[in-house]
This record gives structure tokens, C-alpha cells and sequence, in this order.
């Protein structure tokens, strides 16, 4: 079956038309020409997937990754016309669903397209005895696609996940079913993270790292062991964290705590963040998921106090290391959930609330809570258009819409951080 592509809609689905019915498929430019089997038949649309491409686009580029399917299906599409797509669906979700007046959306590139990510996870996937470094197939929990090297890391990066996998396969090492590497854009230094599946090999896995450890710049190596309450850490060798610089502050990041993958738009972020709050030195800032403190902490040297909220054990151990390493002595950390700390955050009272919720947006309890207790100036920053556009219906009662920005923190994937900057009505 051929149809011709219309758009790309959020996230990443190419949109066709046959026989009256909205086809989605896997691959498509809006254009092209392009040769589908179809999947599933819905009530309204039908599900399908692109066999080859028949007419292509001048927007249509060779991708670099062989399998960009399952890291960055954008590949293919040149960077300045991904840009365009991106802003393209944050501006018809809005128009869709929002029906009062907001701002034209201002998008803000990546510095950096290719080797921007300062972190990557593999799989270790094995056949006859032999281990292969894999991503997920794309909508497929147990399938996986070979990785040889990926373009969106660096090349150390890369080397190093090359030279673990050769002691694997050398070693027949089963005990390593992922390996995760985090590589600090400051200082260059590695963190390794292996996953493992038990502890019997742990006496002939300390000297096979520690050779690892002589040829590449690693911070240190660090295991995590399956248990009933997450992971249990065993430090083979340096130190359990890579630190990194942005907006002149100092962080240490743990092997599982949660940190921007790109840090050189992520200077960009807090720089705008910087320009939207008030300079006042008097404000009271409230930062809900706070993680290890990245916009928090660099926000408390203009603010009187700044409220930390956030669950995580790891997250709330490497927030406190990095709450000395920046005298951040202004800094006030609540462990729990935002949900459960906001009715007291805003009897503080708080003239800002900064908002980094998970893919799932903020739950509806804390949006109640903002509506019986309005704090002036509300920055939400969403890593999903479809949770943050629901959640902004409920917040637009009470605010405004003051400014939007689209940040392409992961360039090549259908991904969109979106900010929102919001005034009390």
C-alpha cells in the first residue's frame, strides 16, 4: 500500500491518509512517497509500518548509526528541518487543547548534534556464547537491536563500552546483563556502571577492571546488585560519581542519580531561568523534584531560601553532598514526595515554584493545592508535551501564560523539553 506522508506528529509518528482514515506509520517525511503494511486497524486510525521509501524528501539525510531506529529515529531528517518538526507539534498540541491566548513558542538548538549525551545504557544481549552491546527495539521489551559504536556519545565513550564487552565475551563473564556509562563534559573523567545478576564472579571481575581502569579515564567503577529495596553498590575501584559544571556550580553525580544528558543547553535553561525569576535576593523559591539540586542549587545564590523536595534515597544523598560542595547554607531539603510536602512548602509562603516532574507530570492533588494557594511565578519545565499540556489546562484558571520555550536537549529523537513561565492572574 502507498500513501504520501502529511506530518510528523508527536512522538515521531509519520501521518498518512487512505480511504478516508488516519494512517500512523513507523518512517516518513512529510512528502514523501512510501510503501506501508498495516499493523492494526483501529476505531479511527490505523497502526502500519514503512517497507521503503518511493518519493524522498530533500529534508531526507544518510543517518550515521546503524541502528538509528532505536536511538534516534531523527537521523534521517536534517537537523535545521528537525527543529522545525519539533516546533511544528509543540505549537498544534497547544492550539489543539489550550483556547486561551500564549506566546509563540521560542526554540533553543542544541549546541552540540552529534556526542552531546553524557550517558548511555547497553544491554548486554548474548548467542552462542557470544555478548553483543544492544538498544531495545523500538516498542519491543524483549528484542534488541546490536549497537557497533552510536554517534550520540563520545568516542571514549564508546571505546570504553567496546573494551568492556571484549573482557565479557574474553572472560565469558555472564554476571553483566547492562553496562551504563556516564562521562562528565567538564572534566571527561567516566563513571562505569555495571549491572549484575549476582555476586560470583566478583573475585575475577576486580582485576579485569582494574586494567580498565589503568587504560581509560575513569573516575571510578561501581556494580549494582539486584536486591529487594532497588540496588546494592559494590565500588570496585575510585570514587561512585563523575562531576560536572553548569551556571558555576559544582555536581556530583551518583550511578543512579538523574542529571540532564546534555549539559551544554542545560547551561541554556538555567540561564533563562535566571532572567524570568526575580533579582531581588528576597525570594523564596521552591524547587519540587529536585533530584541532586541542578537548578535549586543554582539558584540559591540569588535567592533568600530555596525548599528542595524530592523522594529518591540516591538523588537526596548526592543533593546534600552537592549542597556543601556549593555552601548552598540556604538550601532547605524535604524528603518525600512533592505531593505529599506542598501544602507546607506554600504556607511558607514561596514567591516561585519550579516544577521537573517525571514523564508522568505533576499529579492532580499538587495542581489543587496551587489553585488554593497561588505562589506568583510558576516555571514548569516538561521532558512530555502531553502530560504538561494537560497539566497547563488545570494551571491557566490561575495563571498566565507568560513565555514558552522548546529546548532540544537530544537531538536525532523525537524527544521535546519544553519551559513554561507562568504568572498568577
Amino acid at each position: 500500500m502507498q500513501v504520501q506522508i502529511e506530518k510528523i506528529v508527536y512522538p515521531g509518528k509519520s501521518l498518512s491518509f487512505c480511504q478516508g482514515k488516519t494512517v500512523f506509520t513507523d518512517e516518513g517525511l512529510p512528502g514523501e512517497i512510501v510503501e506501508i503494511t498495516l499493523l492494526k486497524e483501529k476505531g479511527k486510525y490505523s497502526e502500519a509500518k514503512t517497507i521503503r521509501i518511493l518519493q524522498t524528501s530533500p529534508h531526507r539525510v544518510q543517518s550515521r548509526c546503524s541502528h538509528y531506529l532505536a536511538c534516534s529515529p531523527y537521523q534521517s531528517i536534517a537537523y535545521a528541518y528537525q527543529l522545525e518538526i519539533k516546533k511544528a507539534q509543540i505549537r498544534e498540541i497547544f492550539e489543539r487543547t489550550l483556547k486561551a491566548e500564549w506566546p509563540e513558542p521560542v526554540l533553543k538548538p542544541s549546541p552540540q548534534v552529534w556526542g552531546y549525551r553524557n550517558k548511555v545504557r547497553f544491554h548486554i544481549a548474548r548467542k552462542d556464547r557470544l555478548a553483543y552491546l544492544t538498544y531495545h527495539q523500538p516498542g519491543a521489551q524483549n528484542e534488541f537491536v546490536k549497537v557497533e559504536e552510536c554517534f550520540l556519545v563520545s568516542e571514549q565513550v564508546n571505546a570504553l563500552s567496546a573494551a568492556v564487552l571484549r573482557m565479557i565475551n574474553e572472560s565469558q563473564l555472564d554476571v553483566i546483563r547492562d553496562i551504563e556509562v556516564k562521562e562528565s563534559s567538564t572534566t571527561k573523567e567516566m563513571l562505569l556502571v555495571l549491572f549484575m545478576n549476582s555476586q560470583q564472579e566478583l573475585s575475577n571481575l576486580a582485576p579485569k577492571l582494574a586494567v580498565l581502569a589503568e587504560r581509560f579515564l575513569l573516575k571510578g567503577i561501581v556494580g549494582l546488585l539486584k536486591s529487594k529495596k532497588g540496588f546494592r553498590e559494590i565500588l570496585f575501584c575510585g570514587e561512585n560519581f563523575v562531576q560536572e559544571k553548569v551556571a558555576d556550580c559544582i555536581f556530583s553525580v551518583g550511578p543512579q542519580s538523574f542529571f540532564q544528558v546534555n549539559v551544554g543547553l542545560l547551561e541554556e535553561v538555567t540561564a533563562d531561568i535566571k532572567k524570568f525569576i526575580p533579582q531581588g535576593g528576597e525570594e523564596k523559591i521552591a524547587d519540587l523534584y529536585c533530584g541532586i539540586g541542578t537548578f535549586g542549587v543554582a539558584l540559591a545564590s540569588k535567592a533568600r531560601e530555596v525548599i528542595g523536595v524530592e523522594s529518591d534515597p540516591e538523588n537526596i544523598a548526592f543533593l546534600k553532598k552537592n549542597l556543601l560542595l556549593n555552601r548552598a547554607g540556604n538550601f532547605t531539603v524535604c524528603e518525600g514526595t512533592s505531593e505529599e510536602w506542598i501544602p507546607r512548602v506554600l504556607k511558607k509562603p514561596v514567591d516561585v515554584l519550579f516544577l521537573d516532574p517525571p514523564r508522568k507530570g505533576v499529579d492532580s492533588s499538587l495542581i489543587q493545592n496551587l489553585h488554593r494557594n497561588p505562589v506568583p511565578c510558576v516555571i514548569y519545565l516538561s521532558c512530555n508535551p502531553s502530560t504538561l499540556i494537560r497539566d497547563l489546562k488545570l494551571l491557566l484558571s490561575a495563571y498566565k501564560l507568560k513565555d514558552v520555550r522548546i529546548y532540544d536537549f537530544f537531538p536525532h529523537t523525537p524527544h521535546i523539553e519544553t519551559c513554561v513561565f507562568l504568572e498568577k492572574i
